[in-house]
């Protein structure tokens, strides 16, 4: 097998690892999540209807629970409050409208049990506010948890099977052009 023959066969496997292992983190990425998705509840502020989660005055809300606003992109949103206080590690927008976003706040670590909060802020310098308790059950993470948390080295496993499948596939392949060149050259 000369050089340039080797060359392309390790760059298409480079290709397959590559492309499995991004397609894997996408798919993940999208479809799972480590946090709780709260019910939405549709409310009016400034003549404006807003999504809001978890609802006002739920209870039983799981700890990992994520907080939604979601309001036309024309409505400027204030410094969200927790209280009692709640760290927010991270923040995601994306459009959920014509005209509107959803802006979803992840806690940085779970909610407290059994624990009252209440949420304000400001949408067109009005301020606004909702409350909402948490379930008196421990956490119980889901599949989605698990596949959200070790996405990285799911996406690894399944890359690298992927290969060694090409990998075989490819050998047996050669194996066996190799013994059929043999059969019709004795």
């Amino acid at each position: 097998m000369n050089l340039s023959v080797k060359m392309r066969t390790a760059l298409l496997f480079a290709v397959v690892f590559l492309s499995t292992f991004f397609a894997t983190m996408f798919i993940i990425t999208i479809t799972q999540s480590a946090y709780s998705t709260p019910d939405e509840y549709d409310t009016t502020v400034e003549n404006m209807v807003i999504k809001i989660g978890p609802k006002p005055n739920s209870t039983d809300v799981p700890l990992d629970t994520t907080i939604t606003i979601d309001a036309l992109s024309s409505a400027a949103l204030g410094e969200l409050q927790i209280t009692p206080e709640v760290s927010i590690s991270s923040i995601a927008t994306e459009v959920s409208g014509p005209l509107s976003y959803k802006q979803t706040f992840y806690p940085a670590q779970l909610l407290k049990p059994a624990t009252s909060y209440s949420v304000s802020t400001t949408i067109k310098d009005t301020p606004f506010s909702w409350s909402f308790t948490t379930t008196l059950e421990s956490y119980q993470p889901k599949t989605s948890y698990y596949i959200a948390t070790y996405a990285p080295w799911i996406a690894l496993a399944a890359a690298i099977i992927t290969t060694l499948f090409a990998v075989s596939a490819i050998w047996t392949r050669k194996k066996l052009a190799s013994h059929q060149h043999d059969f019709s050259g004795s």
